[in-house]
């Protein structure tokens, strides 16, 4: 080509005059940032928002973790999905691995594409409770067990009403859930003082803790809160929004803490927690942090400040804590980290596709194409002709 070449600016020129202009400014918003992070962590712990927890060694327990995985392929016109959940158990004795046990659950089927997140998380729980449902059956039960889902579904999981198909399985899952707990709850510990811990771990709902520390809402905190942190928090709260509060809470909690527990569905009106009659039963949260690398995990039990008093809470942090034994980015409670470990065979992929749907989706194809099933519904049509 023939022309004038005007001059111009490429973006990898603009990517480098971009860097070195930002970046003086962006180093000095996050040093302003930490520095903040440094000069108000010392004032929630003095004030209670922030407790140590004192590992236990030797440690003896029998504890369980429950798991769940799903993975999806295109086919068909909508999906086909694999979903499982695994329990695995460990018995610990002064702190060495005596004896250990394994029981799953998996669902292979095919879904309509919309909204197929919202339905496999319903799927998710559904088996994970199946799997708590014959826990609590055995003679043999865990002090403790952690799960990776939440124990309670919130007002945000609720489907559109038009939506019949996601409707259907979001009142089979809270049906599910509704089941456990009225058929298990007086075995289950703070309900029964000698029953089964069940908690769930995670990272969502950073912070609440501090939008808790309010006048109206220290009544829903069962731990002791200094009255002044309700003044300076009320002063601090535009600073702490402006910090971010994810970034606040990985700096403030440090290793071996736990944020002042918190009773949810008291600080926050508007959760809704389903199913509908469970709601006067109560959910508890508090932050926990185990390591120097380890993230922040948000911990969550069925009760309210009435159930629960200091103690218990930090005698069930303590058990968690002790359970994750590296500290590492991904570290999670050793049962629960064993049963996520077990599901990586739904996760395994061949050439980007997941070999458990791709093996389901030839069989099906293979079976649609002999006609397979069609031949046996004629074979019942034509006996009831007869």
């Amino acid at each position: 080509m023939d022309g004038i070449k005007q001059g111009n600016t490429t973006l990898s020129q603009s990517i480098v005059a971009n860097i070195q202009l930002g970046l003086p400014a962006t180093v000095s918003k996050l040093s302003a940032k930490m520095r903040f992070i440094d000069k108000i962590a010392p004032a929630l712990k003095e004030g209670g928002v922030i407790r140590n927890i004192v590992v236990i060694n030797p440690f003896t327990i029998h504890a369980s973790g429950i798991a769940c995985s799903n993975r999806t392929s295109n086919a068909f016109g909508g999906i086909l999905y694999v979903a499982g959940a695994v329990r695995q158990d460990m018995l610990i004795k002064e702190g060495t691995i005596y004896k250990t046990r394994q029981e799953s659950k998996i669902d292979v089927d095919e879904i309509d594409d919309l909204d197929n997140q919202k339905k496999l998380r319903f799927i998710d729980i559904m088996n994970v409770y199946k799997l708590l449902d014959e826990l609590m059956e055995e003679e043999e039960k865990p002090e403790l067990v952690i799960l990776d889902v939440p124990l309670l579904l919130e007002r945000a999981d609720a489907p559109l009403e038009e939506r019949t198909d996601i409707v259907n399985l979001y009142n089979k899952c809270k049906k599910a859930i509704l089941k456990f707990w009225e058929k298990y709850k007086e075995d289950i510990y703070p309900f029964n003082k000698n029953g089964v811990k069940i908690a769930s771990v995670g990272n969502k709902k950073f912070g609440a803790v501090m939008f808790a520390l309010s006048d109206e809402n220290m009544k829903y905190i069962p731990d002791d809160i200094d009255q002044s942190m309700i003044v300076k928090m009320r002063d601090l709260m535009p600073k702490l929004q402006e910090v971010g509060i994810k970034r606040l809470m990985t700096g403030i909690l440090v290793k071996r803490t736990r944020t002042a527990a918190f009773q949810y569905d008291g600080i926050n009106k508007d959760s809704r927690l389903e199913p509908e009659e469970l709601r006067e039963v109560g959910l508890m949260g508090m932050h926990i942090k185990a390591g120097n690398t380890t993230p922040p995990l948000l911990v969550e039990v069925l009760g309210t400040v009435k159930d629960w008093d200091t103690s218990m809470l930090d005698e069930l942090a303590a058990q968690i804590i002790s359970l994750i034994t590296f500290d590492q980015a991904k570290a999670l409670p050793m049962p629960l980290w064993y049963a996520k470990y077990a599901l990586k065979p739904i996760e395994a992929t061949d050439n980007g596709k997941n070999r458990i749907l791709e093996f389901y989706k030839v069989q099906a194809r293979e079976s649609l194409k002999n006609e397979a099933l069609e031949s046996i519904w004629k074979e019942n049509l034509d006996l009831f002709e007869e």
